[in-house]
């Protein structure tokens, strides 16, 4: 969630692009969810978990929501 409001946010303020914002928080959580679980599956011999993959991206949705909440709080 953290990486996911640390990409989306700044491009989200820059832009003014509630797609921009909502796109760039989405990848951004999402690929940090991959990453994180390879590297699970490469140095610490687990399986790829799904679960912790989807609570990531469930993360990086509440990041997406506050971008929204934060664009039409604006007006």
């Amino acid at each position: 969630m953290l990486i996911a409001l640390a990409v989306g946010l700044p491009c989200y303020l820059d832009s003014g692009s509630l797609f921009a914002g909502l796109w760039a928080a989405m990848m951004g959580g999402t690929v940090a969810g991959a990453v994180k679980e390879y590297t699970d599956n490469a140095h610490d011999g687990w399986r790829w978990d799904w679960i912790d993959m989807l609570c990531t991206a469930v993360g990086a949705l509440f990041a997406a929501l506050f971008i929204v909440l934060l664009h039409y709080g604006k007006g």
